[in-house]
């Protein structure tokens, strides 16, 4: 499983019976449960992916189900994005970050529209100015973040909430953790900046599908 070596609203889970906060491992567990939670039961079945030897064209049936295409555009209408997205591969342990300006898939997991936890990071900021995940931090639960494949299919998902925990205690088990309904989970930078390391911490919002 990768970390994030690349970037609010923080999730707020109500306190225990016993007055104390829960701790970030609880905060996050609850988070993804309530992302799992959908209005209708989904099949828990990732079809195996299969290649034409002419190409790339995908063959990925499998019974009658097919899986999505990889996702080319993303939308989301509350933070001001509409952008291309690009597989965003492990290299070395670590997810390859994206150019500024443009949204990573990480290619490894699941792909937006089926059963798992479908992952896209982005930039919080750049050189000169925000980047393009700058307002995702404080996306409300609510908001609508559409995913579009290169087939053209449109997946629709809704936040429920966000989180953040620090990059060097990265809850990797909480982000490319198995899900039996799909949920998407957008990564982004955040706590405070350290010259010449960065953002101490990764921002994560999680969606369920809509």
């Amino acid at each position: 499983m990768p970390a994030l070596v690349a970037a609010g609203t923080v999730l707020v889970i109500d306190r225990r019976s016993d007055g104390e906060p829960p701790t970030a491992e609880a905060a996050l567990s609850e988070l993804a449960h309530r992302a799992e939670t959908p209005a209708a039961l989904q099949v828990a079945l990732r079809p195996l992916e299969l290649r034409s030897s002419h190409g790339d064209t995908p063959l990925e049936a499998l019974g009658a189900r097919v899986r999505p295409l990889r996702p080319v555009r993303i939308s989301i209408p509350a933070a001001g994005i509409r952008s291309k997205v690009v597989s965003a591969p492990a290299r070395g342990g670590a997810l390859r970050i994206p150019e500024i300006g443009t949204a990573g898939w990480y290619s490894g997991g699941p792909r937006p529209g089926e059963p798992g936890r479908a992952v896209i990071i982005g930039h919080l900021d750049r050189r000169k100015g925000p980047g393009l995940f700058a307002r995702v931090p404080r996306l409300k639960r609510g908001a609508i973040v559409a995913v579009t494949d290169a087939g053209r299919e449109v997946h629709r998902y809704r936040v429920v909430g966000a989180a953040q925990a620090r990059k060097d205690r990265f809850p990797r088990d909480q982000v490319y953790g198995y899900s039996a309904r799909p949920v998407l989970v957008l990564v982004t930078c955040g706590g405070p900046f350290r010259k010449g390391r960065g953002y101490r911490d990764n921002v994560l919002v999680y969606a369920r599908a809509a």
